[in-house]
């Protein structure tokens, strides 16, 4: 005969399994999701987190400053996928307005090559 409750306790820790994985698989999404909009915000705005701010430690800065590297990895990856995509077609400049911004994200660009 089987044991109808351990049966059901089995199935019902494999559910709880499962839906703690997806806990956590939601959360490490969330978190790159939010790291790389911070590198946006640090690439198009030149505005960054500090490190020394976040946290008084150096484990904490360290970490800190790994997890924003992760975010402007995964943001370059983003945008030169972008730029390969049939999807994604550049505006072109129209104005005044869009030249100065067309320079400064070009400008931002090479500071952040030259700084790495």
């Amino acid at each position: 005969m089987f044991n109808v409750s351990a049966i059901g306790i089995e199935s019902t820790q494999r559910i709880t399994n499962r839906r703690q994985l997806g806990k956590i698989f939601h959360y490490t999404v969330d978190l790159v999701l939010i790291s790389i909009i911070l590198a946006a915000l640090r690439k198009n705005t030149g505005l960054s987190l500090t490190a020394s701010d976040l946290s008084s430690s150096n484990d904490g800065q360290t970490y800190i400053k790994k997890y924003l590297g992760f975010g402007e990895y995964s943001y370059n990856l983003l945008v030169s996928f972008a730029r390969r995509s049939r999807w994604f077609k550049q505006r072109p400049i129209r104005d005044t307005n869009d030249l100065r911004d067309r320079i400064k994200q070009e400008v931002n660009g090479f500071i952040d090559d030259t700084s790495k």
